[in-house]
């Protein structure tokens, strides 16, 4: 393929311009980023087809949403002689690269493109972008908050749960658009380009999609390709002098470490923010729990900074902020046990942060569908955090020999047993924490579904006494 540059929303490959007015266009997918991505081509004018692999009541009530755009659809499955003839297709970032929709675009040297890269053709307003493996979702919804507060008009999307695409009509070119983005998502970027990109983390997650950690680490540090000198690439210290920001061509700023910090921001003005909250708000004063969150909290300080908000703003922003459904959230204490919602936690590195963030003995419900990441890589300190271990899902036998002979480990059909179980176990001053390590796509339609159903299980159960 040619070389793709964005301007509004015509897309340029080798000089012809493609403007999606009139064109033939496939989506692939009807979750909520193809819906949105259908949606906003139709509006443009694009004939549009959708091509998904399932077939559910909800997916059909989708359909008739797009009726009156007279859009085309094939469900339970993909077809050659329907997605044989377009001249784009839209991927949503659940879909397999090697489906059959997008090995025959690429057969036919048809350009391929996320949805992610569709909604930037027609945003209007800056971007700021935000990244990693664990935060980014606190992390967007606290810039955000923050932006809001100080009077400017902010809308937070992404992979947060409402696609860029179906935002865009609502920002004006003086709206700051708060984007949580995926490895998945930047997987399929041409020209997406954030005025400041954010990259908080990186550590082994997805290893069923991108095979390797060098190669999901690659996938993250897309989000600066397209930036240019005016923009800004902001990262936590600990890639300060990884060969990989040598690429960068933004201006470098780091939060963190006060000394990588002060070094790689020196210039800038901005060396306070870096290393810290800059006097705006106490340790004690922050809501959120765990070292984690204090990085979050730094880097939106920095990014808040940068865009010239002003401290007070951004004091209320951060102390008032309470923190993300089903992401470490004390749902109560009963019978002196303390239960904690972590459903989000669906890597590795996320429970690790949860057991560091916890002061007592943990019974630790996790399993799900497993990413190919080392569960033995949190052994120790499973060993010595962890009271017992409840499992459930598809992961449970793989997750079962990592730590059956240091910690006492129970399975479970399903949430409703596994909090019995952990109930069964724990004792008052002790903590069942549901904290996965896996996807919920098993058992649940997502996180949040997983997260619920632990809630309710818990209140069910001590209803009972």
């Amino acid at each position: 393929m040619g070389e793709w540059v964005h301007d509004g929303y015509e897309v340029f490959e080798g000089g012809d311009v493609i403007d999606v007015k009139g064109k033939k266009v496939l989506v692939v997918g009807l979750g909520i980023s193809g819906y949105a991505a259908a949606e906003l081509l139709s509006l443009k004018g694009a004939r549009v087809r959708i091509t998904e692999s399932e077939d559910t009541a909800k997916l059909r009530e989708r359909l008739e949403k797009l009726a009156d755009y007279r859009v085309r659809s094939e469900l339970g499955g993909h077809t050659k002689p329907f997605c044989a003839d377009a001249e784009l297709v839209v991927t949503s970032p659940g879909v397999d690269p090697g489906a059959l929709p997008l090995s025959l675009a690429a057969k036919k040297g048809i350009p391929v493109v996320g949805e992610l890269e569709l909604g930037y053709w027609f945003c209007r307003a800056p971007i700021i972008a935000v990244t990693g493996t664990n935060g980014k979702s606190t992390t967007t919804e606290m810039i955000g908050r923050i932006i809001s507060l100080s009077g400017r008009h902010a809308v937070v999307c992404g992979n947060i749960g409402n696609p860029l695409s179906g935002e865009v009509g609502e920002l004006a070119d003086e709206s700051i658009a708060v984007v949580e983005v995926s490895s998945f998502q930047l997987e399929t970027i041409k020209r997406f380009r954030p005025h400041i990109a954010v990259l908080l983390n990186v550590s082994e997650d997805h290893r069923e999609r991108h095979g390797s950690y060098g190669c999901y680490k690659a996938q993250k540090f897309r989000i600066f390709e397209n930036q240019t000198g005016e923009d800004r690439a902001v990262l936590h210290s600990d890639f300060y002098g990884d060969p990989m920001t040598e690429k960068i061509k933004s201006q470098l700023l780091f939060f963190g470490s006060e000394k990588k910090s002060h070094t790689a921001a020196k210039g800038f003005g901005m060396s306070s923010a870096c290393s810290g909250t800059g006097g705006i708000v106490k340790a004690e004063e922050i809501p959120l729990e765990g070292v984690h969150n204090m990085n979050n909290v730094i880097c939106s300080v920095l990014v808040s900074r940068i865009m010239g908000i002003g401290d007070r703003y951004i004091r209320e922003g951060i102390v008032t902020f309470r923190g993300l459904d089903h992401r470490f959230e004390k749902i109560g204490s009963f019978g002196g046990v303390e239960f904690i919602d972590d459903s989000k936690a669906t890597n590795i590195d996320a429970t690790r942060w949860a057991l560091e963030s916890v002061d007592r003995k943990v019974v630790l419900i996790a399993g799900g569908r497993d990413k190919g990441g080392n569960y033995f890589s949190i052994l120790p300190l499973a060993k010595e955090k962890v009271k017992a271990m409840v499992l459930i899902g598809e992961a449970r036998e793989k997750i079962k020999i990592a730590f059956s002979e240091s910690i006492p480990v129970l399975t479970a059909n399903d949430m409703a047993e596994a909090v019995r179980r952990a109930c069964a176990v724990a004792r008052e001053g002790e903590a069942v924490v549901l904290s996965p390590m896996c996807s919920s796509f098993d058992m649940f339609s997502s996180y949040k579904e997983r997260g619920e159903v632990f809630q309710r299980e818990v209140r069910e159960q001590f209803q009972k006494i």
